[in-house]
């Protein structure tokens, strides 16, 4: 399983007071693919579910027509396939899609993130069809300055959920946390209790051709950093100063 990169999300304090001969930043290396799949990476060990889903990868849950869930699995033959949708302005600043293409023939699945009606700090991260309807859609993978690809908007959580669709069985399923600032200044990460901190990185995947009657399109796919192989990163050898 991959160590986790909470240090380095937090600014690698600790990384860089064990490290007093280092000589400046040092970020594993990273590659470029117009496609990846999504491999969570749980940022508090204390805090991974059981059975674990710190190393898995981002799969959908089907919860109705072209509507989906977005959960995860061990397994990387259910991985979903994703790409940013977007011009180089679009990337840039922000305006960017994180397409998934699903169904026969392949249309366009779309993260979206929807605000939970019972939170003030919470979304659910769904994978449906198109753009419309009042979720927010602007998702992507994060470019420089930020040394650490990831999905944003961070933070992410991986919570436990019964689905009706499926007779009350649970699940898990992602949603984000949103940080906030309490009165007394105080940062707030705002994890619901039995949730998984999480970060999404994007591990280099060969986006497909699409075949004949696709409503799906891959003009726009950004070419976007991502890892060649999340689960053989050392994050402990690495620093930000």
């Amino acid at each position: 399983m991959i160590a986790p990169i909470a240090a380095l999300a937090l600014g690698l304090a600790g990384l860089a007071a064990a490290a007093p001969t280092s000589t400046g930043p040092a970020y594993p290396e990273t590659s470029a693919s117009n496609g990846f799949n999504l491999v969570l990476n749980v940022t508090d060990p204390s805090q991974d579910l059981s059975p674990p889903v710190h190393g898995t990868f981002v799969a959908s849950i089907h919860v109705g027509p072209a509507l989906n869930y977005v959960g995860q699995s061990s397994d990387a033959s259910v991985a979903r396939l994703f790409y940013v949708n977007g011009t180089a302005s679009d990337v840039r600043y922000g305006n960017s899609n994180t397409v998934s293409d699903g169904g026969t023939p392949p249309f366009p699945e779309v993260l979206s993130l929807v605000p939970d009606k019972d939170s003030e700090t919470l979304s659910t991260l769904f994978l449906n069809a198109g753009s419309g309807g009042d979720g927010n859609y602007r998702t992507g993978i994060t470019g420089f300055p930020n040394p650490i690809p990831e999905l944003y908007p961070l933070t992410y959580v991986a919570c436990r959920e019964a689905l009706a669709y499926y007779g009350g069985k649970e699940f898990v399923i992602i949603k984000q946390a949103q940080t906030t600032v309490g009165e007394d200044g105080q940062i707030e990460r705002n994890i619901p209790e039995g949730c998984a901190p999480l970060s999404l990185l994007p591990q280099c995947a060969t986006l497909n051709d699409l075949p004949a009657g696709s409503t799906s399109s891959h003009e726009f796919a950004a070419s976007t950093r991502c890892y060649e192989d999340v689960d053989s990163i050392d994050w402990p050898k690495y620093h930000a100063y």
